[in-house]
C-alpha cells in the first residue's frame, strides 16, 4: 500500500525527454513506483488529470540562509512557488562561521540575509549546520560557505593583503567547512570584504574546495565595464584549481556604455569550456535587480564596513565627492557597477529599512522619495544624495534597494536559451523585496516556456530539476523516477504564472496545485500545509 497516489497527471521527469501519462506511488517518502492503473488504496489521492507532475523545482541561487529562523509569510516564500531545495550561502554573503567580534559582519549582511536569530554565534560552520537541521523547514536546504565570512574572520572588513599564514587559515575555515557538509564555495567580489581578495587568496581556497569535488559560485567582481576582466578572473581561478565553476547570475547591463551582450558572455563561456574549464551560469528572468543600498556607493566609500561608511558620509568633503562622482556617469573604479549612472535615480527603489520611523521609504523610488520629503518638487542630484546618505546613516547602511531596467530582455532570451543555463531566484528575503523571491519559477515557466516558448516544457523543466541536481550532486534529486526522494510538483501549465509587482511583491503565483516535500504534501491546492518537511543536504564528500 502507497502513503500517496498521484493520479494520471503528465509527467514530466527533468531529463528532457518526451512527457508521458501516468500514475505515481510514493512510499516513506520515496517514489515506488511509476505506471498507470497504480492502486488507489492509500491514505491520499492526489488527482493530477490534466496537470502536470515534475520534479520540485531547485534554486541555485538563494539567499534565505536564515528564513528557517524566520517567522511570517516570508518561510512560505520559496515552496509556494514550487521550490522543495534551495542553495543558500551565495555571493560571498555567508551568515557562518560568525564570531561575536563580527558585528560589522553581521551589520553589513543584515539587508540581504534579513536579522536572523537573536543568538546569531557560530564559531564554525558545523555548529550552523547543526542549528539549520534542527530548525522547521517547509523545503530542503544546501549551504555553501561564503567567502566573505571566512575573510572577516581572518582579515575583518578591510582593503588588506593577506599573508601566506593567512591564506592557511582560511583555507583551514574552509576545509571545516567541506568536511562538515557544506556544497561548495561562492564568492561576491562585487561585495565588502570579496573585493580586496587577491586571485592567489581565490585559488587557495578554491583548490580545498576541488579536493572535494564541490562547487564554487561566483558573483565576478563587475558586471559593467569590467566584465571581461570579472569574467577572466573567475574562468582562470577555475582553470588553474580544477573547481567546478557555477558563474552566478551570469549578465551584463541593459545600459551598453556600463555593459556588453550576452552573446560576449556566452562566447566566453564556451571558449573556456573547449579549454578544459567546466562551467555553467544560472539567470533570473527579470529586468530588475536587487541588491544593498550601499552598493551605489563607489569602493573608496565601502572600504571597512557600516561604520566606516556612516563616518565618511557624514565628512562634509567626502559627501562633496561623493556628489561629484553620483552627479554623472562617474569614475571608472576597477570593480564598481555604477547603478546610478546605468538607470538614473528614477529607476532605484528602496526595497528594504529596519527602522519604524523610516518604513514609508520601502517601495518608493530616490526621486520620489525627495519630492515627498521636500515642499517643493525639487529632484536635483544633490538633493537626492543628501536624502540616500541621510536614510543610510540613519539605518546604520541597513537596508537595500531594487535597481529598475536594469537588464536587457534579449539577453534574458539569448541566456535561458543555452543549454548551460539554469535558474536561480537570487531570492533577498527582507522588506518589501524584489518579487523574484516569491514568483521566479512560475514566472519562468508561464512567460518564458509556455507564453514565449522560448524552451519546450521538457528543455524547461530540465533546466530548474534535473540539470541543477546533476550539477551540484545532489542525490535521488531532481528526476521523477522510481527509487528517488519524492520532491514533486503538480502544476496547470495553462495558469501557472506569478504577478511582477514590485509595490506588493508578496502575491501567491498561480498555478500550483500540489508541492510534496520528501513525500510529505506541503502545499494543497495552493495552501501550506507543513512547515517542517524540508531537510538539511549535506554531502559530506571524501576529499580526494
Amino acid at each position: 500500500m502507497f502513503d500517496t497516489v498521484i493520479m494520471g497527471g503528465l509527467i514530466v521527469d527533468g531529463t528532457g525527454n518526451i512527457p508521458y501519462r501516468s500514475d505515481i506511488g510514493i512510499k516513506d517518502g520515496m517514489i515506488a513506483e511509476i505506471g498507470l492503473g497504480l492502486s488507489n488504496e492509500s491514505a491520499e489521492i492526489l488527482d493530477a488529470t490534466s496537470k502536470m507532475i515534475t520534479p520540485g523545482f531547485i534554486d541555485v541561487h538563494s539567499h534565505c540562509d536564515l528564513v528557517p529562523f524566520m517567522s511570517g509569510p516570508i518561510r512560505e516564500s520559496r515552496i509556494n512557488q514550487g521550490v522543495t531545495t534551495e542553495i543558500v550561502g551565495q555571493c560571498g554573503l555567508g551568515s557562518a562561521p560568525h564570531l561575536e567580534r563580527m558585528e560589522d559582519w553581521r551589520s553589513y549582511l543584515s539587508p540581504i540575509l534579513g536579522p536572523g536569530p537573536l543568538t546569531w554565534n557560530w564559531p564554525d560552520f558545523s555548529t550552523f549546520l547543526n542549528e539549520l537541521r534542527q530548525a522547521d523547514k517547509p523545503n530542503n536546504i544546501a549551504v555553501l560557505i561564503g567567502h566573505g565570512a571566512v575573510r572577516a574572520q581572518v582579515l575583518g572588513l578591510n582593503n588588506i593583503q593577506p599573508s601566506a599564514k593567512e591564506i592557511t587559515a582560511m583555507s583551514r575555515i574552509v576545509e571545516e567547512a567541506m568536511s562538515n557538509g557544506a556544497l561548495g564555495i561562492s564568492y561576491g567580489l562585487a561585495y565588502l570584504p570579496g573585493i580586496f581578495a587577491p586571485k592567489q587568496e581565490l585559488l587557495a581556497l578554491s583548490s580545498v574546495v576541488a579536493a572535494y569535488n564541490g562547487i564554487m559560485m561566483i558573483h565576478i567582481r563587475s558586471h559593467s565595464r569590467q566584465v571581461r576582466e570579472g569574467m577572466a578572473e573567475a574562468l582562470a581561478v577555475a582553470k588553474e584549481s580544477g573547481v567546478k565553476l557555477q558563474i552566478s547570475h551570469m549578465r551584463s547591463y541593459a545600459n551598453r556604455d556600463f555593459g556588453i551582450t550576452a552573446e560576449e558572455l556566452i562566447d566566453m563561456v564556451e571558449e573556456a569550456r573547449n579549454h578544459g574549464v567546466d562551467v555553467t551560469f544560472d539567470e533570473h528572468p527579470y529586468r530588475a535587480g536587487s541588491t544593498l543600498l550601499s552598493q551605489v556607493l563607489p569602493p573608496w566609500a565601502k572600504e571597512g564596513g557600516s561604520t566606516e561608511i556612516i563616518r565618511r558620509l557624514k565628512d562634509p568633503q567626502l559627501r562633496a565627492k561623493l556628489k561629484d562622482e553620483l552627479s554623472n556617469s562617474g569614475p571608472s573604479y576597477p570593480g564598481w557597477d555604477n547603478f546610478v549612472g546605468m538607470v538614473g535615480w528614477s529607476n532605484i527603489m528602496i526595497s528594504s529599512v529596519t527602522k519604524h520611523q523610516n518604513k514609508w521609504a520601502e517601495g518608493q523610488t530616490l526621486t520620489q522619495l525627495v519630492s515627498k520629503n521636500c515642499s517643493e518638487h525639487v529632484e536635483s542630484a544633490s538633493e537626492i544624495i543628501d536624502l540616500l546618505t541621510e536614510l543610510l546613516i540613519s539605518e546604520d547602511c541597513r537596508c537595500s534597494m531594487v535597481i529598475q531596467n536594469l537588464f536587457a530582455e534579449e539577453d534574458i532570451i539569448a541566456l535561458i536559451k543555452h543549454p548551460l543555463c539554469q535558474i536561480g531566484s537570487d531570492g533577498i528575503p527582507t522588506g518589501k523585496p524584489h518579487p523574484r523571491l516569491y514568483g521566479t519559477y512560475p514566472k519562468f515557466l508561464g512567460e518564458y516556456v509556455r507564453d514565449k516558448k522560448i524552451l519546450t516544457w521538457a528543455e524547461g523543466i530540465k533546466r530548474i530539476t534535473g540539470d541543477p541536481a546533476r550539477r551540484l550532486n545532489l542525490a535521488n534529486r531532481g528526476y521523477v523516477r522510481k527509487g528517488d526522494i519524492a520532491d514533486l510538483v503538480i502544476l496547470d501549465s495553462n495558469k501557472i504564472a506569478a504577478p511582477e509587482d514590485y509595490n506588493n511583491p508578496s502575491k501567491v503565483p498561480l498555478g500550483i496545485d500540489y508541492t510534496l516535500v520528501n513525500g510529505q504534501i506541503v502545499v494543497a491546492k495552493g495552501k501550506v500545509h507543513k512547515t517542517n518537511a524540508g531537510q538539511l543536504y549535506s554531502p559530506s564528500l571524501p576529499r580526494s
